[in-house]
């Protein structure tokens, strides 16, 4: 982290990297383990932008017209935003690997 400021905006749970969201949707329709073709690339790329500015122009425009969410509404958002927050740190646990004895590198 380069200066006081970006240390703030990481404290507060936002991120470094301010297309970090836009690349987790792409790769969302992508295989990362895969070999993709650059089409299926091109696809990917241009389904994750639509859906990243439908998302901005539609809060815009909800700003825009004065709406004001509902409790209902925020009680939500906050439920689905805590769900995505708990999968992502569910994944990152990684298993021991068993030792397996019939490969062992340069033995003959």
């Amino acid at each position: 982290l380069t200066s006081d400021e970006m240390m703030q905006r990481c404290i507060k749970g936002r991120t470094q990297n301010s297309n970090e969201s836009l690349h987790h949707r792409i790769w969302s329709y992508s295989n990362k383990a895969k070999y993709q073709t650059k089409r299926h690339a091109d696809f990917a790329v241009s389904h994750a932008v639509a859906d990243y500015n439908s998302g901005y122009v539609r809060s815009c425009l909800d700003t825009a017209l004065g709406y004001r969410r509902s409790a209902v509404t925020q009680a939500q958002l906050e439920l689905m935003e805590k769900q995505m927050k708990e999968k992502r740190n569910r994944g990152g646990k990684k298993r021991k690997r068993e030792v397996d004895t019939s490969y062992e590198p340069g033995g003959h």
